[in-house]
């Protein structure tokens, strides 16, 4: 199962923010395979980078991680049985006669997908389990301020601000 915690309006360049985050992405070994980074070894990673931009992402990681503690502790099988029981009575309620969902009602299939993968899973988001799966850094807005210049005009300022998205997921099956 995947769980993902995005922090957001982040007051750092995304340029800079993706030069940490590149390092947690799942790297390729000899044979071809994809090699995941797991939780502490990003951890001990973002700890050895001396950078502002490493610490906000370790910051991200460690709500992922508690996301995913939560989770853990919360969801039941059962509860999480029935939930999936009433949400597919409610995408059946709104599917149109051709088969379609309605548009306000698309994200109950998302909703239901991650419920069945946390049935689905074997390890339930142990924490020695977890390994980073992605990690980003998108632009967010940009907060524009102005600088007076010469004969009453003035130069834009962009502060740049970043969305930092992190994903970790159960160990993939090898």
């Amino acid at each position: 199962m995947k769980v993902t915690s995005t922090t957001r309006k982040v007051r750092m360049s995304p340029k800079k923010v993706r030069e940490v985050t590149r390092q947690l992405l799942p790297r390729k070994n000899k044979r071809g395979k994809k090699v995941y980074l797991s939780v502490d070894q990003a951890h001990a990673l973002l700890s050895a980078i001396p950078r502002k931009s490493a610490r906000l992402v370790a910051k991200a990681l460690q709500t992922a991680i508690h996301d995913a503690a939560h989770i853990r502790g919360e969801w039941s099988e059962g509860e999480i049985m029935d939930k999936a029981g009433k949400l597919r009575e409610r995408i059946q309620d709104h599917t149109n006669e051709d088969g379609k969902l309605q548009r306000k009602f698309r994200g109950l299939k998302a909703q239901l997908a991650r419920y069945e993968d946390f049935i689905d899973s074997d390890k339930k988001l142990a924490e020695e389990q977890l390994v980073v799966v992605e990690a980003t850094a998108g632009a967010g807005t940009p907060l524009r301020r102005w600088r007076t210049r010469a004969r009453g005009g003035g130069s834009p300022i962009i502060k740049r601000t970043s969305h930092i998205r992190i994903t970790i997921a159960d160990k993939p099956a090898e």
